[in-house]
């Protein structure tokens, strides 16, 4: 699927998910935004630090799917947001930020279907 469509029909999933991204594994962003009225809660530089950080333990992560399967997801929970990241065919990720009282059980199910 399009990045750009993918994020469009992701951030019209639910009111709580404040912003869809996907990235190349080399950092490049391809597609993705916030919805109106929301910004970002990290200042440019530590966003760029942020989704490096992000590629690199995805990247890591691969090194245990002999062992464990591929994985599907991962989910980090902050004080102020919950953010889920999704591998992508093509050498891409997903991220997602949401509110923190957003049903992430229900929305990762949704997600899942639209990549699969």
């Amino acid at each position: 699927m399009n990045p750009k469509k993918l994020c469009s029909l992701i951030l019209g999933l639910e009111p709580q998910i404040r912003s869809v991204y996907v990235y190349h594994n080399n950092g490049e962003l391809l597609a993705g935004g916030m919805h109106d009225g929301i910004s970002s809660l990290l200042p440019p530089d530590e966003l760029t630090k942020s989704i490096h950080n992000t590629l690199l333990r995805w990247k890591t992560r691969e090194l245990l799917y002999p062992f464990l399967g591929t994985g599907k997801y991962s989910l980090t929970e902050y004080e102020k947001v919950k953010r889920i990241t999704f591998p992508l065919k093509n050498y891409a990720v997903l991220v997602i930020g949401m509110e923190t009282t957003a049903e992430h059980n229900v929305i990762i199910e949704k997600i899942r279907q639209l990549i699969e």
